[in-house]
């Protein structure tokens, strides 16, 4: 009689969380709400994960019914209705405001967009400098902190 005795292997379980599902170069995404195309995202390269995209070189619109607003940079990531842009931020509105920065926030649900890692803003021949900005695109607002501004008046007729 022969006895054999097996003994069973340990294998170690991987829970795999941060797998890429999706990527594509010339990356384009499109929203679209029953009243037309509200946001659209461009960029050189996209990678969707379960839970975010990230967009290099990304080019993202806002197009609301009552303003447009652009904003770039050198990377963006876009989860739950929040796109956090990283590396030269450009942020454009059609009314003419702009401002650049490094780091930007903007949350889709409350039209805000926040950075803190200073900024430098233009409204036509105006130019502000500032170490915060919360921009309300609803309301038209600026909010900030430690600013310098060279603003040019009108003269009288």
């Amino acid at each position: 009689m022969i006895f054999l005795l097996f003994k069973p292997l340990k294998l170690k379980e991987q829970h795999f969380v941060n797998i890429p599902q999706l990527e594509l170069k010339n990356f384009t995404m499109y929203e679209f709400t029953p009243f037309g195309l509200q946001t659209y995202m461009l960029g050189s390269n996209g990678i969707k994960y379960d839970d975010r995209f990230i967009i290099k070189d990304i080019d993202y619109t806002n197009k609301s019914p009552k303003y447009i607003a652009n904003m770039q940079a050198q990377k963006g990531i876009y989860k739950n209705d929040i796109v956090t842009l990283e590396g030269n931020v450009t942020y454009s509105r059609n009314n003419g405001f702009q401002f650049f920065t490094q780091k930007l926030v903007y949350n889709k649900k409350t039209s805000q967009a926040v950075s803190n890692v200073g900024y430098t803003a233009k409204i036509g021949k105006n130019i502000v400098k500032g170490s915060y900005i919360r921009y309300n695109n609803k309301l038209n607002k600026i909010y900030s902190k430690n600013i310098d501004a060279i603003y040019q008046l009108r003269e009288g007729r």
